[in-house]
């Protein structure tokens, strides 16, 4: 009898550290999600050009639903903190799943935008899918909020001083196993042809960053501003991200920044996760770019 109570209190014992270690884990992985679906960072990079003055730039992308305060208040002052020159929008602010709209949160974090700096827009492919489910049109409600929304268009602006042109498009343009030919009688690929054919400074939106990452070509272009990747959902210690929409699992470009010849890429992590899967050790992120010499 003593050994099967001896067994027993060892049975139970186990028990109870399996518990207590089961419930360890799952506050970690909640608080996990939690952080860095809520604790918004700012990462700073600096993009070398002959500019006649600084100019910040503030980027944000895939918005979706989330909220960080009653219209996105932390959302905005962060990047008020900032005091940028303008405000790049890399698409996906607008989204309708799971039944969910978000359209009056997203009208007042751009007009809010909008009182801080000039704020220039690319579609993203929530946004698109978003007016097929409801037959509104969002990107016209950007517009109405005083976003300036460019898909297969640009703006030249002055900026401190500084010519500038804006660009920004949405588009796989063709998919990456038809590059080649088709790609160079591609729209998109003219659009961009056309883009770069200027002395001023070339700042270009473009939500999915698949066309550059799958062509060789080189582009007379200071930046490329992308979304669309979410960090790669989950990050993974020395691995970086797990799964990315187009690429898949353990994709080469997740967040940060790329060099492509002359031209930069700066992916942004955004600020969601991807339909109901939770991000993990990757926080919501919004980019400031130092614009110098």
């Amino acid at each position: 009898m003593y050994i099967i109570h001896c067994t027993l209190l060892i049975y139970v014992n186990d028990m109870e550290i399996l518990i207590l270690i089961t419930v360890a884990v799952c506050i970690f992985g909640l608080s996990a999600c939690a952080i860095s679906e809520k604790a918004l960072k700012t990462t700073e990079y600096t993009l070398k050009s002959q500019t006649s003055a600084p100019i910040t730039v503030a980027v944000v992308s895939d918005l979706h639903f989330s909220r960080f305060g009653k219209d996105n208040k932390r959302l905005v002052d962060a990047v008020k903190k900032m005091n940028p020159d303008a405000i790049l929008l890399a698409g996906d602010f607008f989204d309708y799943h799971h039944q969910k709209s978000n359209k009056d949160a997203v009208v007042a974090t751009m007009k809010a935008f909008c009182k801080i700096a000039p704020t220039y827009m690319c579609p993203g492919n929530h946004d698109m899918r978003y007016n097929v489910l409801t037959g509104e049109n969002c990107l016209d409600y950007a517009r109405n909020s005083g976003v300036k929304v460019l898909d297969g268009e640009y703006a030249d602006t002055v900026i401190n001083g500084q010519n500038v042109r804006i660009g920004g498009i949405f588009d796989y343009s063709v998919y990456a196993e038809d590059y080649g030919e088709r790609w160079n009688k591609s729209d998109v690929y003219a659009y961009l042809k056309n883009f770069e054919q200027t002395d001023a400074l070339k700042l270009l939106l473009m939500h999915r960053p698949n066309t550059f990452i799958y062509t060789d070509d080189e582009w007379n272009i200071d930046a490329v501003f992308c979304g669309h990747d979410h960090g790669g959902i989950w990050r993974l210690p020395f691995i970086g991200g797990v799964y990315a929409p187009e690429q898949g699992f353990f994709p080469e470009y997740d967040k940060g920044e790329y060099n492509f010849g002359k031209m930069k890429m700066f992916l942004c992590a955004g600020l969601e996760g991807y339909y109901w899967v939770p991000r993990v050790f990757n926080r919501a992120e919004i980019l400031k770019i130092s614009i110098n010499e």
